[in-house]
């Protein structure tokens, strides 16, 4: 569920500023506040400018809707988009030069035509400024251990599973600054390329000349990695090459769609992996979900610095699954999942709902935000 908090942005764009004008303000205050999203709303007679900060949608400004038009324009002169066609979709990317900082960063756009005009959403891009890494992710000590021994494991696979927006791109971009430490061949296959990490190869899938996951697996494997980051296992063809590729001597690191660790077994097997290659060619699967930390200028409270919404940054939540020899027995015995899951409890692996648990106790957390994340 989208919940749409209305904390108080301290942004104002004042009546008579120019369409232009107003669209660099609203760009360098999500860019300075890290935003991940910027919503641009036509209304009934306004225009509403909506950020998403720490994974909830905030309402920033309400703008005459006399900017819009030119807004949108603005917005389609930078993506190169078609600045005539207003009742088709249109999807793009530009380079913003953000003033505060004086540095370029990329931006994601997608227009569509609504009832009230043409919406706009902005996906910021952190680019080289992002430098998460694997400590800061807010893993336990235990699972991070487990993650970075099969970082130096020669070939299986590292899957990473949650929904839309549980941060599953920064993990696996925090794993591959570890490897790129290494004297390794590492390369990527992306849609898109969100983040530019020198010293790795990235691909970007290209559906348009013919580049999609399946046959860019098979040009990549000629290309004598040691690593392959494929952004996402979303069919059939895809899990069966990854599967073989990470059997024959590489590291392949990917995503899945499930909604807990062991989820991803039943998952592989419904894309047509067999139970055996599965046992065999998976080594950790991470699920995970982000929470809000509280603010640390207010304790909680409420504050300018976080809008008064007393949080402030995001952490994880996650379980990791290590799949040691007894597991792969069962998972390619096709066990039951209860009798699997049991096992994996037994050898140590602590659910989200645990890891969520320990977050609230330790203060970093709050009940009622693990509750809206997770759903409970």
């Amino acid at each position: 569920m989208t919940l749409l908090y209305t904390y108080a942005m301290q942004l104002t764009i004042k009546p008579e500023t120019k369409a232009a004008e107003a669209f660099d303000i609203i760009i360098d205050y999500a860019v300075t506040h890290g935003a991940s999203d910027v919503h641009i709303d036509p209304e009934s007679g306004s225009l509403a400018v909506r950020m998403r900060i720490d994974g909830v949608l905030t309402h920033c400004v309400t703008v005459s809707s006399s900017l819009h038009t030119e807004m949108i324009a603005r917005i389609k002169v930078l993506a190169r988009l078609r600045p005539d066609i207003h009742l088709l979709a249109q999807d793009g990317r530009f380079s913003y030069a953000e003033r505060s900082f004086g540095a370029s960063v990329d931006m994601r756009v997608s227009i569509i035509p609504t009832h009230f005009g043409e919406n706009a959403v902005i996906r910021i891009l952190a680019g080289g400024r992002r430098t998460t890494n694997l400590s800061s992710l807010g893993f336990s000590p235990d699972d991070e251990a487990v993650v970075r021994e099969a970082l130096t494991r020669n070939q299986g696979m590292i899957l990473v599973t949650g929904p839309t927006g549980s941060g599953k791109t920064s993990t696996m971009y925090a794993m591959l600054r570890e490897l790129v430490r290494e004297p390794l061949s590492i390369v990527t296959l992306e849609d898109p390329i969100e983040y530019a990490i020198e010293g790795i190869r990235q691909i970007a899938v290209d559906h348009r000349h013919g580049i999609n996951f399946g046959n860019g697996l098979r040009s990549l494997v000629r290309q004598d990695p040691d690593v392959i980051m494929v952004g996402e296992i979303r069919d059939k063809e895809t899990a069966q090459i990854a599967t073989n590729i990470a059997l024959t001597g590489h590291l392949i690191i990917s995503t899945l769609h499930t909604s807990d660790a062991l989820g991803s077994v039943t998952r592989l097997n419904d894309l047509g992996i067999d139970p055996y290659l599965v046992a065999h060619t998976l080594s950790v699967v991470i699920a995970q979900r982000l929470v809000r930390t509280l603010c640390i200028d207010c304790d909680g409270m409420g504050c300018s610095r976080c809008f008064q919404s007393g949080y402030r940054g995001r952490t994880i939540i996650a379980e990791v699954l290590e799949i040691d020899d007894e597991l792969r027995a069962y998972i390619a015995a096709r066990m039951p999942m209860v009798e699997i899951s049991r096992h994996a409890r037994l050898k140590g692996m602590i659910s989200m709902r645990d890891h969520a648990a320990e977050k609230v106790e330790w203060g970093a957390t709050t009940l009622e935000e693990v509750k809206r994340v997770l759903d409970l």
